[in-house]
């Protein structure tokens, strides 16, 4: 099953990385500004942040997880489809819901499967299965730009659908349907300190997100070649394949609070370098934000699977993506408005100092040994 999951997250997260690596392409193919890319990027999230809370919960509750996974696989395909056909860039910004629809059944799901697994050894599990997302993340970049030079971007769009239907298949075919669980619910799952690591978890991501997402357009905009930025952008996002089972089994011993303490941290020194320096030791400072913010998935995660108690792994760890899904869809519009008004990309970027300090705030209220004692009935 971790096996199986692995896999499913190299792909899940191969396909949830790609649309920076396309925004070149798109913007010179429907002419688009800096803020109708954010728009965009809101687009291709917003459903993610919206249903991952609902749809874990149902999945928790009817005992739907592997349908509701497979699904997702299977809805995300139909999305990239649509996209690679789009005639305007308005059908693409309404079809790419559907790209948010599919991402949003994952971690919930998998986290789930997993936590039910390996109970006292959740966060190294969740740092392996985040290993996996590692490499999707680091794959898409070098896959895309290479794809769109050789062919254009709607044939590189449309055989993105297809190992999301291999997915489907072989998620459909490994993995056994989990039991219901009718006094699972939404209240229930949510506290004080869940929303409290969502909201941490979801400015760290707001500040990550928008690096990852503006990144190859940046340089793009400075004199890169489109290859060039997006293999920049592929070999940054390789930290995350050393970031996220360090961090895992970092929480295993020493718990979330500390973990989520040093990211808040590292990711504001970053942001700082950032914002003081260009050129290599820029990308630098990227690389680091990235390094800190991927630390944090398998730790949220498994810090969730904890909070909501047993039988609602779902609705907690929807809660804890889709808050900060949301928070992150929410930002790219914004920071896509300050680009086109600085007229630079990178004067938008470093206005993300502030939200990284939040960040530490927030991180430091966080409870030490936080967990929920009682189980829910399954």
């Amino acid at each position: 099953m971790l096996i199986a999951f692995v896999g499913a997250h190299i792909v899940n997260d191969f396909y949830a990385t790609i649309l920076p690596a396309f925004l070149p392409a798109l913007a010179e193919e429907f002419e688009l500004d800096y803020a109708e890319l954010g728009i965009l990027s809101f687009a291709f999230t917003l459903l993610t942040g919206v249903l991952q809370p609902v749809l874990g919960n149902y999945a928790d509750r009817a005992g739907q997880r592997r349908a509701v996974v497979v699904f997702g696989f299977v809805a995300g395909a139909g999305g990239f489809v649509a996209m690679a056909a789009a005639p305007t860039f308005w059908f693409i910004v309404v079809v790419s819901l559907l790209c948010g629809l599919g991402a949003s059944t994952y971690h919930p799901q998998a986290t789930s499967f997993i936590v039910h697994a390996y109970p006292e050894d959740r966060g190294r599990m969740l740092g392996i299965h985040g290993w996996g997302g590692s490499i999707g993340h680091f794959l898409a970049p070098a896959v895309v730009v290479l794809a769109v030079s050789v062919f254009d971007w709607r044939w590189s769009m449309l055989g993105i659908a297809v190992p999301l239907v291999i997915t489907a298949f072989m998620l459909r075919a490994t993995l056994p349907e989990a039991d219901p669980n009718p006094g699972a619910s939404l209240r229930g799952a949510i506290s004080g300190q869940l929303i409290l690591v969502a909201a941490t978890f979801g400015v760290i991501s707001m500040v990550g997100r928008s690096f990852m997402t503006f990144l190859v357009k940046m340089l793009v905009d400075e004199g890169w070649a489109d290859t060039s930025a997006g293999l920049v952008l592929t070999a940054l996002l390789l930290v995350g394949a050393v970031a996220q089972p360090v961090a895992g089994r970092i929480f295993d011993r020493v718990g979330g609070r500390t973990v989520f303490l040093g990211a808040a941290i590292g990711v504001a020194a970053f942001v700082t370098l950032f914002a003081v320096s260009d050129g290599a030791l820029s990308l630098v400072a990227v690389g680091g934000i990235a390094l800190f913010m991927f630390a944090l998935f398998p730790v949220s995660l498994a810090l969730a699977s904890r909070l909501g108690g047993e039988g609602q792994t779902g609705a907690a760890t929807g809660v804890v993506f889709g808050v900060s899904g949301l928070m992150t869809a929410g930002v790219q519009p914004v920071v896509g408005a300050i680009a086109e008004w600085a007229g630079d990309l990178r004067v938008a970027l470093a206005w993300m100092l502030p939200m990284a300090l939040i960040a530490v705030l927030l991180a430091s209220r966080i409870e030490h040994g936080t967990h929920r004692s009682e189980p829910v009935a399954s």
